[in-house]
């Protein structure tokens, strides 16, 4: 009696705990709220059980009480504030702009909220007490903090490394963004940087300047991101007297996250040049692998390049470096 007495409070408590329902294909009833939705899934926050992802093609019906920001078509303008329904396998948007409306659930998107903060740090520590003692340090840092008509971007990257007591590596790369957002992804930039490199032939750069850039998602889990415009640059050479110059700047970024165990892959480009100076040019890549290991924690392998107009101090004009770290994403 008492058995049975519990198990039917536990279904009710189940049926009360989330106000929207999802009926499946094969016959199975989830209690809970929508969560998100992607090009062929959505994921449903079911009562007891935590997010579900679930076919499209395998909805029902679906009710619930979560308004969602939506995309419906590409070509279409974002709506901000949607309740999404599923009768007899039938689709339909109810938003504030506009009143219900069919739609075609292989076209739905949920959009990323108005508010939210991301980021990620990434830590990489070498010693060695042999013959030759040495220290290398490698920091990498990228937040987010995204608002309804605007978002700031920091970035952060730091190489510190001494052999025998003493500095045979000191560069650094800092940058702050301001985006004004605008429709199906385009967005006005406002940037600021600071570069040094101890050691190279550019020691230093300080520039400030804005543009105009888009971001696109192509495919489910795949963004790109594309940037570029006019900057006013101060080069310091290690030979030469420091220059103000105008000049430009290009930045692209790529994420991936793909199917495998939280597994993201992504890639990002800066390319920085003088109009007057012919080899007054800074370009520097980032590609790595990023592994989710428990809550937070991340692991990280990253593949760094860049390259200037004049050669180092060793005759190259590259400098290229595997990096492998540890780190937390939030």
């Amino acid at each position: 009696m008492l058995r049975t007495l519990f198990t039917l409070l536990l279904l009710g408590f189940a049926c009360s705990a989330g106000a929207g329902e999802l009926r499946l294909a094969n016959g199975a009833v989830l209690p809970g709220e929508l969560s998100s939705i992607s090009a062929k899934t959505l994921v449903w926050k079911a009562d007891l059980i935590g997010d579900v992802a679930v076919s499209k093609s395998d909805v029902i019906a679906l009710h619930t009480s979560s308004r969602i920001p939506v995309e419906v078509a590409a070509h279409q303008p974002p709506q901000t504030d949607c309740l999404v329904a599923v009768n007899n396998s039938h689709w339909s948007l109810d938003c504030a702009e506009q009143a219900a409306q069919p739609v075609v659930f292989a076209d739905l998107h949920s959009l990323p909220p108005a508010t939210s903060n991301s980021g990620k740090v990434t830590v990489s520590l070498d010693i060695d007490r042999g013959a030759n003692p040495s220290e290398e340090l490698d920091i990498d840092l990228s937040a987010l903090w995204l608002r309804p008509t605007h978002r700031h971007k920091v970035s952060l990257t730091v190489d510190y490394e001494t052999s025998d007591g003493d500095t045979t590596d000191d560069d650094a790369d800092a940058n702050y963004q301001y985006d004004w957002l605008r429709e199906n992804g385009w967005y006005w930039f406002a940037r600021t940087r600071y570069y040094r490199d101890k050691f190279e032939a550019l020691n230093e750069v300080y520039a400030v300047g804005g543009g105009k850039g888009r971001d696109f998602t192509p495919a489910e889990n795949l963004t790109l991101s594309l940037q570029g415009g006019p900057m006013e640059m101060y080069y310091y050479y290690n030979d030469d007297n420091p220059e103000m110059k105008p000049g430009a700047a290009a930045q692209w970024t790529a994420s991936w996250q793909t199917p495998w165990r939280g597994i993201a892959m992504t890639h990002s480009g800066d390319l920085g040049w003088v109009f007057s100076i012919s080899d007054g040019y800074l370009f520097q890549s980032k590609t790595g692998v990023t592994v989710p290991l428990y809550e937070g924690l991340i692991a990280e392998v990253r593949l760094d390049y860049k390259r200037s107009g004049l050669s180092a101090l060793d005759g190259k004009k590259y400098d290229m470096e595997w990096v492998l770290g540890l780190g937390y994403k939030w």
